[in-house]
């Protein structure tokens, strides 16, 4: 079956059901049953999953396996968050070495980074309170980022360079700007590109390598999360990767029993048989208020793509979504009014925890709102239509439960990519963008 021939037929398939569809994986669990998805619909979807082998194809990326055809590249960074791999038990040395010579003999860290060195690493730090080492993130581009920094006492700072490539113009730029090239015994750096960093002038053991075969977008589980490590510890970062791979290991269920792949499906049922055209993610918990941050970088960079992944051929479907969301307490205030009445539907997503805060009360309320809505009212004005969703819930907020949410996101987006047949793993559109600023900066 093709994937166009799969959309035909959804769509011809009744759009009402009462499916009552849980799934849960260890920390998490998502109620799809709003979504009312129809037995015949979900069916549907498995006999393509089945045919297309979904499963087996997870599993062979998991495994190393050549899957960003573009580059000739492996996705390795299911290995670090794989207890049993090389990379695992090497990052784990290497962070362990670096985060003793960082606490013993520096202040604070001013941490360069941007895209999905920044939004990963900034993830971790809004949702656990800060601890042991003050930590100064800073994304580039703009000096007025920044300025409070320059001039100042810098001398028991540590500064480090989170760049793939050792080639990123914000994060070397502005590390520039506020040292004037006269800290580079302090700094250190998260590379792929050890010898460039060398070169620059960074101590062989400030470097903290980055394997090649990791997307930026897919960073969090390697060095990349150092300023995680030096707040709150080996074992706490362990317990994150410890979540990645629970996740990992859902995804080679069933789709009954898979959440990332349930997750999936309704992504692209909504996408591609209803014509939903955005991903609204809101979170009740303060501490996860920039997820969809993370997400939309995640989801867009790699499902923004328009051709077959193995002969370049234009697509005559849609694919990726655009990415958008919110704090839900703050979000009421601003665009709920848009969700509830507006004229255009989102494939909506609301996370949180279980508490008794005033927060959990407000999502319990406004998942009763779309759910129900108020067809009894008389006044059009008032009316308030049922809107489709589905709802994630977190056991707790802690680095196990955090990191399977990753992860569950993360495969969630490899499994729609196999939908679309498009290459998760590049993003040329980006580099052009690098491209040409090059090009000006040398006019």
């Amino acid at each position: 079956m093709k994937f166009t021939d799969l959309i035909m037929q959804a769509q011809n398939i009744s759009a009402k059901g009462n499916k009552d569809l849980h799934i849960s994986c260890n920390k998490l669990s998502a109620d799809q049953s709003a979504f009312n998805f129809s037995d015949q619909a979900i069916s549907l979807f498995e006999t393509y999953i089945e045919e297309n082998k979904f499963i087996e194809k997870f599993q062979n990326i998991r495994n190393g396996q050549l899957c960003n055809l573009t580059e000739n590249r492996s996705a390795s960074h299911f290995q670090y968050r794989d207890h049993k791999s090389n990379l695992y038990q090497n990052n784990i040395e290497v962070l362990s070495n670096i985060v003793e010579q960082i606490n013993n003999n520096y202040e604070q860290v001013i941490f360069f980074g941007i895209g999905g060195s920044f939004l990963g690493p900034m993830l971790l730090n809004d949702a656990f309170s800060t601890k042991g080492k003050k930590v100064i993130f800073v994304t580039g581009s703009d000096p007025n980022e920044y300025m409070g920094l320059i001039d100042t006492d810098l001398s028991k700072t540590a500064f480090v360079l989170a760049s793939k490539s050792f080639s990123t113009i914000e994060t070397l730029s502005s590390y520039e700007h506020i040292t004037s090239g006269q800290h580079l015994d302090n700094t250190f750096a998260i590379t792929a590109s050890a010898t460039k960093a060398q070169d620059y002038g960074i101590k062989e053991n400030h470097i903290l390598p980055l394997d090649v075969n990791t997307g930026g977008r897919f960073s969090i589980w390697s060095a990349i999360n150092l300023a995680f490590c030096l707040c709150h510890g080996l074992d706490a970062y362990k317990a994150f990767l410890e979540g990645g791979a629970a996740a990992d290991n859902n995804a080679t269920n069933k789709l009954s029993e898979n959440l990332a792949l349930s997750l999936s499906m309704q992504d692209v049922y909504a996408n591609n048989v209803l014509g939903m055209e955005t991903s609204l993610l809101l979170n009740y918990d303060w501490n996860l208020r920039n997820f969809y941050q993370y997400a939309q970088q995640l989801d867009m960079e790699s499902l923004g793509k328009s051709v077959n992944q193995h002969d370049g051929t234009a697509l005559d479907y849609q694919t990726g979504m655009i990415v958008w969301g919110g704090y839900g307490p703050r979000s009421q205030h601003s665009f709920y009014q848009h969700v509830f009445q507006g004229t255009k539907d989102s494939n909506l997503y609301l996370i949180s925890t279980k508490n008794d805060h005033l927060n959990y009360k407000q999502f319990l309320g406004q998942t009763k709102s779309l759910r129900d809505g108020n067809d009894f009212e008389d006044d059009t004005h008032k009316l308030v239509n049922k809107r489709k969703f589905t709802t994630i819930l977190l056991d707790d907020i802690s680095p196990e439960s955090i990191g399977e949410l990753i992860a569950v996101w993360e495969n969630k987006t490899i499994f729609n990519s196999m939908f679309w047949d498009i290459n998760p793993f590049d993003q040329w559109g980006v580099e052009l963008g690098k491209i040409n600023t090059k090009a000006e900066l040398e006019k």
